[in-house]
């Protein structure tokens, strides 16, 4: 192979693009994270997970080839049934021709991914499933849901509009959007519960009872937001 090493990353990221770029940040982050690298530098398991940190869903494995096969960035250290590991050729030379290729990123593009990542949204994601899941959503989950929808959502639909304006920023844009349609869903179902509450049964018109829904105690639940 002609160049070296960090030669041959500038290569990859130019024809690859933000994909080899994303790839590449992630698995030289595991690398830096990994204080035992017995089998390698990265797996493909901690790979993917890192990604979607970065709220990336695609498929590394074409990129890893072309790393790999085509520009001798890194190599395969150990390979099972269930297991992929490989080690940077030369790491140094990789995290150089990043440093000199972030430089050149633009600082609203570099504005969005630090707002991106300091807002944590894997863990919001996560917290909205689980409401969305939950049989029957307490006064306490309502509470959270409604300080989230007036404190962080805001954030995140104009981080959104701001990043679904880079092609550099899709992917986040995509999982921002993500976010915004589960809590949306939320709401829908906080709206048709009221809705539901509100309705007097069948036996409570006949026996001519008032039907208060602020009546109804609810257990104490652990806060969500």
């Amino acid at each position: 192979m002609i160049g070296t090493v960090k030669d041959r990353t500038l290569e990859a990221i130019l024809k690859y693009g933000d994909k080899a770029r994303y790839i590449l940040k992630a698995a030289i982050n595991i690398a830096e994270e990994n204080e035992n690298r017995e089998l390698g530098d990265f797996s493909y398991k901690q790979l993917v997970e890192k990604l979607e940190e970065l709220g990336i869903n695609y498929d590394p494995r074409m990129i890893l080839r072309a790393l790999e096969k085509d520009y001798g960035i890194i190599e395969t250290t150990y390979k099972s049934a269930n297991q992929h590991w490989w080690k940077f050729i030369d790491l140094e030379q990789t995290k150089l021709a990043f440093n000199n290729n972030d430089n050149d990123e633009e600082p609203e593009i570099s504005l969005i991914v630090i707002q991106y990542n300091s807002l944590n949204v894997k863990d919001i994601e996560q917290k909205l499933l689980f409401l969305l899941r939950k049989p029957r959503l307490l006064d306490l989950d309502k509470k959270n849901f409604m300080r989230f929808s007036f404190e962080t959502l805001p954030l995140l639909v104009k981080l959104y509009y701001k990043a679904s304006q880079y092609e550099e920023t899709y992917e986040i844009a995509e999982r921002l959007k993500k976010i915004i349609n589960l809590a949306r869903r939320i709401s829908m179902r906080i709206s048709n519960e009221k809705v539901d509450n509100k309705r007097p049964h069948k036996e409570e018109i006949s026996e001519g009872k008032d039907y208060d829904v602020n009546s109804i105690r609810l257990p104490n639940g652990e806060d969500n937001f």
